[in-house]
């Protein structure tokens, strides 16, 4: 046999070994979404959703109103964002047994919420001073100066709860526990930055990225990420959304189905960051590390059950990436 035919022989072995590799994972699809459609249908049932939705939106929609009388009140902002977090994860968890109509109100509910949802918070973080990486500018000692201006760091509006990322080209960004533990963080209107936030933020809201990098420890509740292009994740969560982006890469754990929505040309690894500290910070964020949906990936431009969407699809083993945030 020459060398031609050794060639041709590998060739035919790793087509077959892809086909083969993608056979499975369209069939462990599809029996994980069986399982869930059955489960789903048998212990809760349409019925309870149809009680159980409208009084979820009612005592949002209630949260609000108190808000015109105690403005911008931090907790009850916070019961809002849990709620809207609970809401999401219900819709999720039922659109086995839900018409098309009913996932597109549902997804309709969600959006209107959280955008009346971020115009608050936004207004609240407009209303706050400037601040540097842990101190304000008044605070901040000559030699810290002088260190971080070494390195290129992030300028962020920062609140009890809130740090936002905006605005940023070409940059080096990174944040340590002490800066992320139980905030919310906001990442907006990067391009080319690379971005390493080891701790344990409560959630992630990115819009607007193009030609990122962001690496980031376990984040205690959702993500969700808008208008990205071109950029690479390493995310570790409960739920993920991801919306109008395209050729991104995401290496994820999470423990319920990521939801894409206008999307294309994305792809879908296992987490898989390392650092001395991550072991201690799962433990913190509180997910559960032996529940992964990471290669279940719900496309809702894409309800055709047995049949895989065709804007996502799995990063091949030989191509996937490791990351380190030490």
């Amino acid at each position: 046999m020459n060398s031609s035919d050794d060639l041709d022989e590998r060739r035919q072995r790793k087509l077959a070994q892809m086909s083969r590799r993608d056979e499975e994972r369209k069939l462990d699809l599809q029996t994980k979404q069986d399982e869930r459609k059955c489960t789903t249908s048998t212990n809760v049932g349409r019925k309870y959703f149809e009680q159980e939705y409208p009084l979820m939106k009612s005592e949002i929609e209630d949260l609000f109103s108190q808000l015109s009388v105690n403005h911008h009140d931090e907790k009850i902002l916070q019961d809002i964002v849990d709620r809207l977090q609970t809401m999401e994860k219900f819709l999720t968890e039922h659109v086995d047994i839900l018409s098309s109509r009913d996932v597109a109100n549902g997804q309709g509910d969600v959006t209107k919420l959280r955008q009346k949802l971020n115009s608050l918070q936004y207004e609240t973080l407009s209303s706050t001073h400037r601040m540097g990486f842990t101190k304000t500018q008044e605070e901040t000692p000559k030699k810290e100066e002088e260190s971080n201006s070494k390195v290129p760091s992030a300028n962020f509006i920062a609140s009890s709860n809130t740090i936002n990322i905006s605005n940023k080209n070409n940059e080096l960004i990174r944040l340590e526990s002490a800066d992320l533990n139980g905030k919310d963080v906001a990442i907006e209107n990067l391009k080319q930055c690379e971005l390493f936030l080891k701790g344990v933020p409560s959630s992630l809201q990115i819009k607007n990225l193009n030609a990122c990098i962001l690496i980031v420890g376990p984040c205690a509740r959702s993500i969700l990420i808008d208008q990205c292009q071109q950029c690479e994740f390493a995310l570790a969560c409960q739920q993920l959304r991801v919306h109008t982006s395209t050729e991104c890469d995401f290496y994820v754990h999470i423990t319920a189905q990521p939801i894409i929505e206008d999307c294309h040309n994305l792809r879908f690894a296992p987490y898989n960051v390392k650092y001395n500290l991550k072991d201690e910070h799962i433990k913190q964020s509180g997910l559960l590390w032996t529940k992964d949906y990471w290669d279940d990936v719900r496309d809702f431009n894409h309800m055709v059950v047995g049949m895989p969407s065709p804007n996502w699809r799995i990063v091949e083993e030989e191509e996937r990436k490791e990351w380190s945030i030490d």
